[in-house]
């Protein structure tokens, strides 16, 4: 589209007259568009050309093609901040968040997938991780929120990009972030959380990065009881303590737990009148199935609820690579173990895992330790452990039928 055409050189126009207004200066070809009579580009430039950006109290340019400006200084002028780290236009929406990796945009993380989607009510959501000048700096220098210390452009600055075809229901925000920091946790080991735009320098923290293997995150997980699921599993990690975050996993997990409990009920008392004996049953056919559910009101209690949901949701091979030394038997398992030997490290797991949440969910003078609790300088790699069992119950729960969750 060159920009004699009438649709761009409107859009031109009032782009020039927004920046203009906002102290934010456009180059190209080392011209200032800003500056420059508009007539001297009309035949120079077009929707694909490079221009460089200069936001206010910024020495750093950016560039992009002529078209994006125009659409992200129109994203601008159509959106607000929702908060001091969202920002949301009609079909865009940007959240700035901060790592576990300090120099995020300096790393081999920064070149990886993070691509990926989810779905509500017909409408996809895409959702990445973007860096560089977009909507949300425009924004802030249209609003003045900067000062002669922080530019509305920083180069370390990091953003969650949420996209769609249809307007951005802004009620799904929460939803989509909680749910994109389950992936990236489980699938990168790579924490994220707002990060709030302030007047204020902060220093730059090195930190070396080790690469990691680049997969391709799955579709965001979404329906009947995620969101109140993930909402559990994200507030693990607003606390650097281990017992703290033990105690979260902990109540994801029995979170989960009813609906393994439910879908083993109706499993074994489907399987139970599937038999011809159900057609015309006598008093012991009835007493067998009396059974079944007099065995699944035991499940309720705390240390059953834990074993059947670890041992249903859980990969006993995954759990050995995060096991604690403590956990002897876990540890010996292989893939050439017997199930005998299998069995015994659930075992294990699940008395270690009830012991130690108990140990920190009752007050110490109403707790008598079993033994079998893990030991206080093991408490950060049993955490670890606690999370990939809290991953596994989490992605179990999310591949079940909606009407089968129990929430």
């Amino acid at each position: 589209m060159q920009i004699g055409s009438e649709k761009l050189k409107n859009e031109f126009k009032d782009m020039k007259v927004f920046c203009e207004e906002n102290d934010i200066d456009i180059y190209y070809n080392n011209l200032s568009i800003i500056e420059e009579e508009e007539e001297s580009f009309q035949n120079i430039i077009n929707a694909e050309s490079e221009v460089k950006i200069y936001l206010p109290r910024d020495a750093v340019d950016d560039t992009c093609d002529l078209y994006t400006l125009i659409e992200m200084v129109n994203e601008s002028k159509k959106g607000y901040f929702l908060n001091d780290y969202t920002f949301v236009s009609e079909k865009i929406s940007y959240i700035r968040i901060g790592t576990s990796h300090v120099n995020f945009q300096y790393s081999g993380l920064s070149e990886m997938n993070f691509r990926t989607n989810i779905t509500f009510e017909g409408i996809a959501y895409n959702v990445d991780i973007v860096s560089g000048v977009n909507s949300f700096n425009f924004k802030l220098a249209e609003e003045g929120k900067y000062n002669k210390y922080v530019p509305a452009y920083l180069e370390e600055d990091i953003f969650i990009e949420i996209e769609s075809d249809e307007n951005i229901d802004v009620k799904l925000l929460d939803v989509i972030f909680d749910s994109y920091f389950f992936e990236l946790k489980t699938t990168y080991d790579l924490d994220i959380r707002p990060m709030p735009w302030e007047y204020e320098l902060w220093d730059f923290v090195e930190e070396v990065y080790d690469e990691t293997e680049n997969v391709n995150l799955r579709p965001l997980l979404q329906g009947r009881g995620i969101k109140e699921l993930l909402k559990i599993y994200k507030s693990a990690f607003h606390t650097s303590y281990p017992e703290q975050q033990i105690l979260s996993f902990s109540r994801a997990i029995e979170y989960v737990s009813q609906t393994v409990i439910s879908k083993d009920l109706i499993e074994k008392t489907m399987t139970k009148l599937s038999s011809k004996r159900a057609l015309s049953p006598d008093s012991t056919y009835i007493l067998e199935l009396g059974k079944i559910f007099d065995e699944h009101r035991d499940l309720g209690k705390d240390y059953q609820a834990f074993k059947i949901t670890i041992e249903t949701c859980c990969d006993i091979f995954e759990l050995v690579r995060y096991a604690p030394s403590f956990l002897k038997k876990t540890n010996k398992v292989t893939l050439e173990s017997k199930t005998d030997t299998i069995q015994q490290a659930f075992a294990e797991i699940v008395n270690s895992v009830t012991a130690t949440r108990n140990m920190f969910a009752h007050a110490k003078t109403n707790y008598k330790s079993k033994g079998v609790e893990c030991p206080e300088d093991q408490l950060e790699e049993f955490s670890k452990l606690m999370d990939i069992i809290a991953q596994q119950t989490i992605r179990w729960f999310a591949v079940q039928k909606e009407e089968n969750r129990i929430v």
